[in-house]
């Protein structure tokens, strides 16, 4: 003979049902942050970035006149026979008249 198992007379609470406003602001926060990142890189796009870079009076490296000619060689005796070439008392000379144009226009 089965005996039927015990069964409380107090139901169990119910479950509460779980909530969906989780997701749903996640999937906004990250749709947002897509949209920001897109207008930014859309502003970047409007505003058009030079393919050049300005030329800056008195930057021109070829008007130096203490520096000579650089080979484009790599190996130690070259190096060395550009650094022996270079006159540092004309570049101190070029530093010093910059400084002091520098410090005359503040």
């Amino acid at each position: 003979m089965e005996q039927a198992p015990y069964t409380s007379p107090v139901s169990p609470p119910p479950s509460p049902k779980p909530s969906s406003a989780g997701p749903v602001i996640g999937t906004i926060i990250v749709i947002s942050l897509l949209a920001l990142g897109a207008l930014y890189f859309w502003g970047a796009r409007l505003n058009g970035v030079p393919e050049e870079l300005p030329l800056i009076p008195g930057d021109d490296a070829s008007a130096e006149s203490w520096a000579p000619q650089q080979s484009s060689s790599d190996e130690a005796a070259a190096i060395e026979a550009d650094l022996n070439a270079t006159n540092m008392t004309e570049f101190e000379q070029q530093m010093d008249a910059d400084l002091n144009a520098t410090e005359s226009s503040l």
